[in-house]
């Protein structure tokens, strides 16, 4: 690190290294080229203007590299089809605008849920694979370069599978995300922090990375007097000036942020809201009165914006802060901590590219030191000078071997296989598909066939009330199943035959796959319950069809009821029938077992009696 750079940061204040000063030096490095005429297809995409100013910074040092090439830019999502190019930019931007934390939740899950990164990847190369690779093969370059990450995805998808044989370029302008900024089927990637090459190496293997000078445009590495430069923004010498921008969208805390700065005196403040109309309109009504504040759309002055800004306030990273940090400008960020912004600002805070304000509070203070400490000198060109992008992209070669055609069927069985086992793990472990039993063959008791005045009475209560709840069936002059799901004690046991009643055993629900453990735990009950092959278990609320199909294989009928009463539920409407199964759920307290003698009273009205379910069923 530049020792003034480490100093400054450990006194507090916000004047960053040159950025030069903390890339790879590589003055005398040389590239060999192929000759004649190159074409070279740029993918970007228009979600924030960091990936759009990449690409035409790019191109204008490819237009400017003083030999024959031919440089094209299209919106490479837009080439991976409408439906996918408004989902990815409108959703974005919708997210950003009205729900900021929908979308750090699930970059959270980008970053640490691998299933989650291989659907999304998925989704991308199966909607827009096919699409861009027509559109690419169309256009016939010899070198295709993303600047937007879903598209590196894609070209990565068809590079590997041999549906391309060009040599492929990323840019990566960020420090984090690198999960989707860097593929394992990219030839070369184009980075600009050292501190970002171990890892791409690590994701897309040794060869994978270049470094390459910031991809900005070429004005922002010019000497720019700020005098001259404030005189062109019609500002003045005497104050001190800061930019407030909330990226090509216009989002953050913009209003907030220039509120917090009016308070700094002989301050003047410039907010920019790119392409955010609304915004713009907005904040020019709240700070109409305010003469100290500018509030300007999108821009093409940014960078004699930064040439006389003391300090620059953004809410986002990535390409406006390496211009801001090619000017000499101090880079506070503050106004939008959700997804890679968040994650992005705090790693270059990290390595003291700027300084992150996490309160308005440090807003201000960070703001006053950088106007104290603003870089006297822009950086230049030369400076530390690296390889430049434009000689990178001319000189990348085809670096990736594709995936072998019987690896690929491979992968494609196994992915299939994969599917095949958790559509299969999903059906059984459901209980939304419950009702394919009935095709299976297996259908539930609710009613049996009897010509005895009688219903079926299956109660279940807690395994400690039993022997009450034997005792309040048999005063009632009712008997019935008693539906447990824990061995009984012997005591109990006598009671419960005592009375007439029949313990019956239960499914219980234990997790996702516990459905697994069915028959197992279904054959241990009835043998314990002294039951033959072919019983009767009480089903439970919502069984899956694994459930359902495992107890048939342990010889076990499912009761389900077709009347079921608890503590409060009132009986039926309709009188009860001969041959109705009624499941009675009590809790084992005196007020519970008050249902047991209204069941009673309603039986004995309608002429009937309760008895336990094999009683009943012969």
């Amino acid at each position: 690190m530049d020792p003034s750079a480490s100093n400054f940061a450990r006194a507090g204040g916000t004047r960053p290294p040159n950025i030069a000063l903390r890339l790879r030096r590589q003055n005398d490095l040389t590239v060999p080229r192929a000759s004649g005429p190159r074409r070279v297809l740029i993918l970007s995409a228009d979600v924030g203007e960091g990936h759009a100013a990449a690409a035409r910074a790019l191109k204008q040092q490819l237009e400017g590299c003083g030999e024959p090439v031919e440089v094209e830019i299209i919106d490479g999502l837009a080439a991976m089809g409408e439906r996918l190019r408004s989902a990815v930019e409108d959703g974005y931007r919708t997210q950003l605008r009205v729900s900021p934390r929908s979308y750090s939740f699930y970059y959270w899950m980008l970053g640490h849920l691998a299933p989650v990164r291989f659907i999304t990847k998925q989704v991308l190369c199966r909607l827009g694979a096919s699409s861009l690779r027509g559109e690419i093969l169309r256009r016939d370059p010899d070198v295709v370069v993303s600047t937007y990450p879903a598209i590196t995805v894609v070209l990565s998808h068809l590079r590997r599978r041999r549906l391309l044989d060009i040599p492929t370029v990323a840019t990566i302008t960020d420090m984090t995300g690198l999960f989707f900024w860097a593929q394992r089927g990219i030839d070369t990637h184009l980075v600009m922090y050292d501190a970002s090459v171990r890892d791409v190496e690590r994701i897309a293997g040794r060869g994978s990375v270049q470094m390459v000078r910031p991809l900005i445009a070429a004005e922002f590495l010019e000497p720019r007097d700020r005098s001259a430069a404030r005189a062109a923004l019609g500002l003045s010498d005497a104050r001190r000036v800061v930019v407030v921008s909330g990226g090509g969208w216009g989002v953050g805390d913009l209003e907030g942020a220039v509120e917090q700065l009016l308070a700094l005196p002989d301050a003047t403040v410039i907010c920019l809201t790119g392409r955010n109309e609304s915004a713009r309109a907005r904040l020019s009504e709240r700070f109409a009165s305010a003469a100290r504040v500018r509030v300007i759309g999108f821009t093409d002055q940014m960078s004699d914006l930064l040439a006389a800004a003391d300090v620059l306030v953004h809410s986002t990273g990535g390409v406006t802060c390496l211009e801001a940090m090619a000017r000499g400008c101090p880079v506070v960020s503050y106004g939008l901590p959700v997804g890679h912004a968040k994650l992005n600002t705090r790693l270059m805070a990290k390595h003291e590219f700027l300084l992150l304000a996490e309160d308005s509070r440090e807003l201000v203070a960070h703001v006053e030191r950088g106007c104290r400490e603003r870089a006297p000198r822009p950086a230049t060109a030369s400076r530390g000078a690296v390889l430049d992008a434009a000689s990178a992209v001319l000189a990348a070669h085809r670096r990736i071997s594709p995936l072998a055609a019987w690896r690929m069927r491979v992968v494609g069985v196994g992915v299939a296989v994969l599917m095949s086992l958790g559509a299969g793990f999903w059906v059984m472990s459901t209980d939304e598909v419950a009702a394919f039993a009935s095709v299976l063959g297996i259908h539930p008791v609710k009613a049996l066939k009897t010509d005895r005045p009688a219903v079926a009475l299956l109660v279940r209560a807690p395994a400690g009330a039993l022997a009450t709840v034997a005792r309040r069936l048999g005063r009632d002059g009712l008997e019935a199943s008693i539906a447990t799901t824990t061995p009984l004690a012997a005591p109990t046991m006598l009671t419960l035959r005592a009375n007439g009643d029949v313990p019956i055993p239960t499914l219980r629900h234990v997790g996702l796959f516990g459905w697994i453990r069915t028959s197992s735990q279904l054959r241990h009950e009835a043998r314990a319950l002294h039951l033959h092959h072919h019983f009767y278990y009480l089903e439970p609320h919502d069984p899956s069809l694994g459930e359902l199909l495992l107890a048939r294989a342990a010889g076990g009928l499912p009761v389900h009821g077709s009347v079921s009463l608890t503590t409060r539920a009132e009986l039926p409407a309709r009188p009860l029938r001969a041959g109705d199964v009624i499941v009675v759920s009590l809790s084992g307290s005196p007020a519970s077992l008050q249902t047991l003698d209204r069941l009673a009273s309603a039986l004995q009205s309608d002429g009937l009696i309760g008895l336990p379910l094999s009683a009943l069923a012969g």
